[in-house]
């Protein structure tokens, strides 16, 4: 029942029996606790007994996949039922770092509101740094520019310049907590340049407004997946959100009585309240009644099809939903991305002649001049404003 109200379709739901009685003959067979082998090592090596005493074909790679996500849909379905189940997967031990790189992490997460991703990545390229200052034995007291410039010297051999622009920012931000913090002698961030790019000359890619609306309108409204996308493309439009921001939404950031919905910058975490469109919260509530996975216990409003239905990890579907929606809506130049929305919006907002401070707030701009780009792309506007030819 609990499949079938999830729309897992009934064809699966019988491969997904099949597969747990012959999890129920291995667990007697070979003296496994039924509740404790539903992990994903265990799945993995009901996999191999499976094809073995079945004497399946070991290159077909489908039984295995297959075989896991019965499982893990069995364990779900066991978890939601209220039996206490191990961890499925071992939670991944990242490699330890130095205490003063710690720190820092640390500092950055509480002080300054940095996303997981951008910590994880200061994490390696600093854990890099900080390991050529070891194998030249250069203490932190004693590091100077040169020591510096020749760990993004060579960095700039191997990556490319906007990287490269990237790691300088990274490690001026870490010198900069080290001699707040009195790790150096003298504030070496100053020095530390960034190597020079040209400003892109072409605005951001938008999309004329009816070209968005061909491609929601290539949307199954009736469909699970489809009140789903319906939801997230019109936040993304009508909102001007992008994907992570849509993706991290949680159903407490939804103030009903107030039309009003909460979003937390991705970068900054800064709350800003954007009205509920009538549109978007018919589309939210259609969602979250009729498609979105139950029971979970997850806080994010959208949620993964597949079990365990979880929140997404990552907002490459949205990628590939606008890849496939703009396919099935006959674009002939389809977008690369969700960011077209965005830029959409924007450009749409500028035509309509919202004020570039206010569409800066609602971008979540901190500089004005990131969001007087779109002033670009407002093609009627720049055409009231041209000089007539002269004869």
């Amino acid at each position: 029942m609990l499949w079938a109200h999830n729309g897992i379709k009934p064809s699966v739901i019988k491969i997904y029996t099949r597969f747990v009685r012959g999890y129920s003959a291995y667990c007697a067979a070979c003296r496994v606790d039924v509740i404790e082998g539903l992990t994903a090592e265990g799945s993995a090596m009901f996999s191999r007994w499976y094809v073995r005493t079945r004497r399946i074909c070991t290159c077909a790679p489908a039984h295995y996949s297959c075989t896991i996500s019965a499982l893990r849909a069995y364990a779900w379905s066991l978890g939601v039922s209220g039996f206490d189940l191990p961890q499925w997967k071992r939670e991944v031990q990242r490699a330890p770092v130095s205490p003063v790189l710690e720190a820092y992490l640390k500092n950055a997460r509480e002080q300054r509101g940095l996303a997981v991703g951008t910590l994880d990545r200061d994490r390696w390229e600093l854990g890099k740094f900080l390991d050529e200052l070891r194998v030249l034995r250069v203490t932190l007291s004693r590091l100077s520019i040169p020591d510096v410039d020749r760990f993004l010297s060579r960095s700039a051999r191997q990556l490319a310049p906007a990287t490269v622009e990237r790691v300088a920012s990274s490690i001026r931000c870490f010198l900069r907590f080290l001699y707040a913090t009195g790790h150096i002698p003298h504030d070496l961030a100053s020095a530390v340049v960034t190597p020079v790019r040209r400003s892109p000359l072409q605005p951001p890619r938008s999309l004329p407004w009816s070209t968005v609306k061909r491609i929601i309108g290539a949307i199954d409204p009736c469909s699970l997946t489809g009140r789903r996308d319906r939801a997230q493309f019109l936040l993304m439009s009508s909102c001007g959100l992008g994907a992570a921001e849509v993706l991290q939404l949680e159903l407490s950031d939804i103030d009903w009585r107030g039309q009003r919905i909460r979003v937390f910058r991705i970068k900054t975490r800064t709350p800003i309240w954007l009205p509920l469109l009538p549109e978007i919260a018919r589309a939210l509530a259609d969602y979250i009644r009729f498609a979105r996975p139950s029971p979970t216990s997850a806080r994010q409003i959208f949620l993964d099809r597949r079990v365990p239905f979880g929140p997404f990890t990552s907002s490459s579907v949205l990628r590939n939903r606008v890849r496939y929606l703009a396919r099935r809506a006959g674009v002939k130049n389809p977008p690369g991305g969700t960011h077209c929305f965005r830029h959409s919006h924007a450009s749409r907002q500028v035509e309509l002649g919202t004020g570039i401070k206010t569409l800066a707030d609602i971008l979540g701009h901190r500089d004005p001049e990131t969001t007087s780009i779109y002033t670009r792309s407002a093609v009627q506007r720049l055409r009231r404003l041209a000089l007539p030819l002269p004869k």
